[in-house]
């Protein structure tokens, strides 16, 4: 089966003017996945989304909110101008079009996985929404594609378990605010795993103590990275958490938000990751996904800044779900400082066990 590549020129009508979050970000990586001759592969396959219904809006979202992005598109589209929603978010009269075709995108390709017409699929899609909670619109994002798909999965999909697993550097705080009760479904149970760069760094939020309440007690798991960690601070999260919550809660479906301004060059952050780093995270999610969820695996595109880098990383993970594990591009490895992977084993990893203790058997 081949691996499925969401894209539409739709999610180039969500205009930003001169905004690090912008049409160039998609324009960047269709051209480097063309200039690669990855997409004249077999193995790869263009999907076009779809529009997702407000009912599927709404399984996450308030209606006020809803309402909101309508009007604000339309007050664009009258004055001609952008308009902003907040201090770091804009929208201009196709975002809310663009929005349902995002979180449709991912719908789409949740389909075709499960329908089995491809294997997996990455979802390069734009306005993205990790940050977007149930009421309010934040940090670049709109409708919480992520949080949408998982319920999607519960609600119409039959899925009892899913996992989402978020290594954009700013904390998938949106996320996490929907599920810190545990997912809206009745039926479906779900486990977010969370690293980012933590420490007077937006959006504040993310600390190993945050692990939800209600029915997600326990399954809210945080991983908070000081500044300069780098490609080392991830397997030893993955080996120590990861590993063991998976195997106790065993996911029928793995959701990635992933987001590439983790990179050492990222204006907008101060992470040491290498462009290769995502895909070796991706490596390890692999082995999960193909030991509990059929190797079902759908990936949503979050952050990420440096064009040339963002498209490289993205190149990466494409050929790790086609399962050309050796064939990524790669720069000089990187090295967190002693101090730093000291801080990970001997202080971090004991006190989030700790703190799961009480909710996994595996702890």
């Amino acid at each position: 089966m081949v691996t499925g590549i969401v894209y539409d020129e739709i999610y180039l009508e969500h205009k930003t003017g001169n905004h690090p979050e912008s049409p160039s970000r998609l324009i960047a990586i269709m051209d480097f996945l063309k200039e690669t001759k990855l997409l004249e592969d077999p193995n790869f396959k263009i999907i076009k989304p779809r529009k997702a219904t407000l009912d599927q809006i709404r399984y996450v979202h308030r209606e006020r909110l809803i309402k909101e992005i309508q009007e604000i598109c339309e007050l664009s589209a009258k004055t001609r101008r952008l308009q902003e929603i907040d201090w770091d978010t804009v929208a201009s009269p196709k975002t809310y079009e663009a929005s349902l075709y995002s979180v449709g995108g991912n719908l789409q390709a949740i389909d075709k996985i499960i329908n089995g017409n491809i294997k997996n699929a990455f979802a390069l899609v734009r306005p993205p929404g990790h940050h977007s909670n149930s009421h309010r619109f934040a940090g670049f994002c709109i409708f919480n594609n992520i949080a949408i798909a998982a319920e999607y999965l519960f609600k119409e999909k039959g899925i009892k378990r899913a996992v989402i697993i978020d290594w954009d550097c700013h904390h998938g705080n949106g996320t996490q605010d929907i599920f810190y009760h545990g997912s809206k479904s009745e039926s479906g149970e779900l486990v977010m795993f969370n690293s980012h760069q933590y420490g007077n760094f937006y959006p504040g939020t993310g600390n190993y103590d945050e692990i939800g309440t209600d029915k997600g007690i326990g399954k809210i798991i945080n991983y908070p990275m000081p500044a300069g960690s780098t490609d080392d601070a991830i397997p030893i999260y993955f080996d120590e958490i990861i590993v063991p919550i998976c195997e106790e809660f065993k996911p029928e479906f793995i959701l990635i938000s992933a987001g590439f301004d983790t990179h050492w060059t990222d204006r907008n952050t101060d992470m040491n990751w290498t462009y290769q780093a995502p895909a070796n995270y991706l490596k390890k999610i692999k082995t999960i996904a193909q030991k509990y969820a059929n190797n079902r695996i759908l990936i949503t595109l979050e952050g990420g800044y440096e064009l040339d880098k963002q498209a490289r990383a993205v190149y990466n993970c494409l050929k790790v779900l086609n399962d050309e594990d050796d064939s990524l591009i790669q720069e000089e490895p990187r090295k967190s400082r002693s101090e730093l992977l000291n801080y990970f084993k001997k202080r971090l990893i004991p006190a989030l066990k700790e703190k799961l203790k009480p909710y996994w058997a595996c702890f």
